[in-house]
């Protein structure tokens, strides 16, 4: 049996998550992200964090606006 990452496991739970986050804030980069993970273009940790930093950014951006 091949070991199991468990950050990855992780990951892959919370990403869908994240990404409806960020659809929210920036839904041209939520759509992006998506298409990314769905053609396979880049692995799931990539993913996971430019999905955290575009949400950073869009938090930065939202407490500025206030």
């Amino acid at each position: 049996m091949l070991p199991i990452d468990m950050e990855v496991v992780t990951i892959i739970s919370n990403l869908p998550k994240k990404i409806s986050q960020l659809s929210k804030l920036n839904p041209s980069a939520a759509i992006e992200i998506i298409q990314s993970w769905g053609d396979g273009k880049k692995d799931v940790e990539k993913l996971w964090k430019e999905t955290n930093e575009l949400l950073d950014v869009g938090a930065s951006s939202e407490c500025k606006s206030l």
